[in-house]
């Protein structure tokens, strides 16, 4: 994949999880060291598995506190992964609920 292959499927998938209904940000972590780094910026909250190697795609999320908290987390692991697969990614993913709001 190219940078500019990286960049457009690391924005698809964050407008994807945040568009999950009870999803209210991505989470960069506490240093903003979870992203995909890309050339003059990053994309919070999502690391994108290398295409080289083997590995997930890292999706970290706050949610709202009243959100059921399960049911939350599989829909964004069901719509990343399926985001990835039309990409034609892996779609090895792993969704981090970091906080609640």
């Amino acid at each position: 994949m190219t940078p500019g292959d990286l960049a457009g499927l690391a924005d698809d998938l964050a407008a994807t999880v945040l568009a999950v209904p009870g999803v209210v940000r991505l989470n960069g972590g506490a240093l903003g060291e979870i992203g995909t780094y890309l050339p003059g910026r990053r994309v919070a909250g999502i690391r994108l598995a290398d295409p080289d190697r083997t590995g997930p795609t890292e999706v970290h999320v706050v949610l709202r506190a009243d959100a059921p908290l399960r049911e939350v987390a599989e829909a964004v692991h069901l719509a990343a992964a399926a985001r990835l697969t039309a990409a034609g990614a892996p779609a090895d993913v792993r969704v981090h609920v970091d906080d609640l709001a």
